[in-house]
């Protein structure tokens, strides 16, 4: 495997990295998580400039939730006007929080994030996402 797919691999299972000035830091969710993707951290951590690398170029483009599929992610320059009056100025952290919401939103229909999985999905178009709920 390489870094990419590790990456990718690592994240499906629920950690999260993050670019910060001394290096990529890694976020578990449990312990447990921690003990089960310890080989393919060593193998990441092994390769850190290659990770660090590759998360900058992947920009700032997160991991889509289950059940969503990217089809584009061209994210417009801020400020952006959206429907319901409000001007996004930071495109990015709107559509990373709009995607949780989504996630949210799929794991749990009954469970009420203040938008539809459409309305949603129509709010990350706004500011340049483009994405499929897949059935």
């Amino acid at each position: 495997m390489n870094v990419a797919e590790t990456v990718a691999l690592v994240e499906t299972a629920g950690v999260k990295f993050r670019l910060a000035e001394e290096g990529v830091r890694i976020w578990y969710p449990s312990e447990e998580l921690r003990t089960e993707v310890a080989e393919d951290v060593a193998f990441l951590r092994a390769h850190r400039v290659e990770v660090a690398a590759f998360l900058r170029a992947r920009g700032i483009v997160p991991t889509m939730p289950p059940g969503i599929r990217l089809i584009s992610w061209t994210l417009k320059e801020p400020p952006v006007s959206i429907e319901a009056f409000a001007v996004v100025t930071d495109s990015a952290r709107f559509a990373t929080s709009t995607l949780e919401q989504l996630r949210l939103t799929m794991e749990d229909p009954k469970r009420w994030v203040g938008w539809s999985v459409p309305q949603l999905v129509d709010r990350l178009a706004q500011v340049g996402v483009a994405v499929e709920v897949l059935s």
